[in-house]
C-alpha cells in the first residue's frame, strides 16, 4: 500500500512542477546538480541531526541508497535494512541534499542558504456525500502538497509563502526590484527564495 501511495505522489508531484511551470517559474529546478557549496564539497552521507549537516560531518557514511522514498543502509552483514527516516535529519547522495519531513525524504530543488522542497502526503477524509451506488457516504483519499523552506542558519523550517519569506527579502535591497513574470503568489515566492539564494550560497561550518 505504501509502494502505491509513494509511486501516486512521484507522479501528483510531476503533475503539479508542469502546472507551475506554465505560471512562470519553469526555471525553479535548472540549477539542480549545481549546487552553491560556498567553495566546500558536501561529504555523501547520512546526517542524523542538522548539527551533523551544519557541520558537514555525517555520522553513518556507509553503502546506502533511496528506493521510492525508502532510505536502505547496508549492514555489516552485507544485508539491506530500512531506516527510518523519522529519525534523521537527512542525507546528502549523488549531489542531491534530501530533508525528512511528513514521513518521508524529500530533495531540495533550490539550494542555497535556505533549503527549498516540496512533501505530498495522501490523507484520507470522510466524504458525507451519497455515491451512485447509494450508502450514507465513503471514505476517499486526497493528495496534500506542502512548500517549505529550511534556514541553514539556524535549521529552522517554515511553511513557504510571502510572510515567511519577508524577513529574508528585507536582507536583500535588489530583490525590491526583482518582479517575478507570475500571478500566482506561491510561484512568485520561489522565484524570489531562488534570487535570494543565488545572493547567499549555502555555507557550513568546518575545520577542515
Amino acid at each position: 500500500m505504501l509502494v502505491r501511495i509513494l509511486s501516486l505522489s512521484f507522479v501528483l508531484f510531476m503533475s503539479c512542477q508542469s502546472m507551475l511551470a506554465q505560471e512562470g517559474w519553469e526555471d525553479v529546478e535548472d540549477r539542480v546538480g549545481q549546487t552553491q557549496w560556498n567553495n566546500m564539497e558536501l561529504k555523501e552521507g547520512i546526517y542524523r541531526t542538522f548539527e551533523e549537516f551544519k557541520s558537514n560531518s555525517p555520522s553513518i557514511i556507509g553503502e546506502f541508497e533511496l528506493r521510492t522514498k525508502y532510505l536502505l543502509l547496508k549492514d555489516t552483514g552485507n544485508a539491506w535494512v530500512q531506516v527510518n527516516e523519522d529519525r534523521i535529519w537527512g542525507c546528502f547522495k549523488d549531489g542531491k541534499i534530501y530533508i525528512s519531513k511528513d514521513e518521508g525524504l524529500w530533495r531540495c530543488i533550490n539550494v542555497g542558504r535556505l533549503l527549498q522542497f516540496a512533501t505530498i502526503k495522501i490523507e484520507r477524509y470522510f466524504d458525507p456525500n451519497p455515491s451512485s451506488f447509494g450508502g450514507a457516504g465513503t471514505m476517499r483519499e486526497q493528495s496534500v502538497t506542502k512548500q517549505y523552506f529550511l534556514d541553514t542558519e539556524t535549521g529552522e523550517v517554515f511553511i513557504l509563502n510571502s510572510r515567511n519569506f519577508a524577513p529574508y527579502a528585507d536582507q536583500e535591497p535588489s530583490l525590491k526590484d526583482f518582479k517575478p513574470k507570475s500571478k500566482n503568489k506561491v510561484a512568485q515566492t520561489i522565484l524570489l527564495l531562488k534570487a535570494y539564494n543565488e545572493l547567499n550560497p549555502l555555507k557550513l561550518n568546518t575545520n577542515e
